[in-house]
């Protein structure tokens, strides 16, 4: 059911940029509106992924075979 949703979010989307494509005066901020989601997206994954880790440290997860 929540593929139903992405899918129908992509087709409202992919249509109202197709109108507001076709008007001269919203290219731009069709454009402007793109460019600031996507950076506004970059700079959410990479807090998210970037988020709590130590620059120095090594993967906790690897066994160096100290005991």
């Amino acid at each position: 059911m929540r593929d139903i949703g992405f899918v129908g979010a992509g087709v409202v989307l992919g249509w109202l940029a197709s109108k507001t494509w076709s008007d001269p005066g919203c290219q731009l901020g069709l454009v402007v509106f793109l460019v600031a989601t996507a950076v506004m997206t970059l700079g959410f994954v990479l807090a998210v992924v970037g988020h709590g880790r130590d620059p120095g440290g090594g993967d906790r997860d690897d066994d160096d075979g100290e005991e």
